[in-house]
């Protein structure tokens, strides 16, 4: 397995992917929408709901990192049918091209939000959430990763493929330009359920390209799904004191102590070797309480 596709590698997690991958001797070719700002490898400009041009861009492949698609969550009907056609057209699209031309092994984003975001008018009766717990899709984003999640498993079975699903939480960047970045994360810490619609979780774009990349290698068969997630929450409340006063409807394991992320990632660990290297507190340079690292 040489020649990864990355679709989505415009973007900022699969940008990530490919600049990873690269550097660990693979060949990529970006398939994507638009161009990446900083071209790494060869790019195809793709419109992924169009199955026939995702077909052509694929060929040559020995595996494919589906990272395309629309990674906004919905709040009305109207942007909920948008995520879904999109979203579950760009997919199908990719496991069906990838299948035609006999690949064998597919990573794709699947999401947190499986598990309920954003948790208004439903919870979680216990946490923290892995692989087993209960999946609440509230929207048309949701559901178009939980279908996406039973796709796989029908076509793993019926093509004798591998897919292996990243239920990836809230993707940072270490960029104050970039909208999900590290350095808005002070600004979440006085109010205490803002981020609560996803468990106060996140994950580093760099450890998100890491876990593509040891699916990609992990000897797995079938389908998997996958939670990663920092180990940490991004807030600097204990997570008793977040979930408590937030979330009282949930109950919490008594092993969940400090600032333990409620995105158990055991599996991850155990399957894929996949450990975070990245928190907030060393990306921004804090302490837990939010004092710079080094103050008195």
């Amino acid at each position: 397995m040489k020649k990864i596709c990355v679709t989505g590698g415009s973007g900022g997690a699969g940008n990530a992917v490919i600049e990873h991958l690269l550097a660990q001797g693979y060949d990529c070719v970006n398939i994507d929408i638009k161009p990446p700002k900083t071209q790494h490898c060869p790019f195809i400009e793709v419109d992924m709901t169009d199955y026939k041009a995702v077909y052509e861009a694929m060929a040559g492949c020995d595996a494919v990192v589906h990272f395309a698609g629309n990674p906004e969550p919905d709040f009305d009907h109207w942007e909920s049918a948008d995520r879904f056609n999109n979203n579950t057209s760009a997919l199908f699209n990719a496991f069906n091209a990838a299948q035609a031309h006999g690949i064998k092994r597919v990573v794709w984003a699947s999401s947190e939000t499986i598990f309920g975001f954003p948790f208004d008018t439903n919870h979680q009766e216990r946490l923290p959430v892995n692989e087993t717990s209960e999946p609440q899709p509230q929207g048309g984003y949701a559901l178009s990763k939980m279908i996406s999640e039973t796709l796989a498993e029908q076509m793993a079975k019926l093509y004798g493929m591998t897919f292996i699903g990243l239920r990836l939480s809230n993707v940072l960047y270490d960029d104050v330009n970039a909208v999900p970045s590290f350095q808005k994360i002070p600004g979440y810490w006085e109010d205490m359920p803002y981020r609560k619609f996803n468990l106060w979780g996140y994950i580093d774009s760099r450890d998100t390209a890491r876990a593509a990349r040891l699916a990609l290698e992990a000897d797995i068969s079938g389908a998997e799904v996958f939670n990663i997630a920092a180990k940490d929450t991004l807030m600097r409340q204990p997570t008793k004191e977040l979930v408590d006063t937030v979330m009282p409807q949930s109950k919490l394991d008594p092993q969940i102590t400090g600032h333990m992320a409620l995105l158990d990632c055991a599996k991850a660990r155990d399957l894929l070797g996949f450990e975070p290297d990245y928190n907030w507190q060393d990306v921004l340079g804090l302490t837990v309480d939010g004092t710079r690292k080094g103050d008195a």
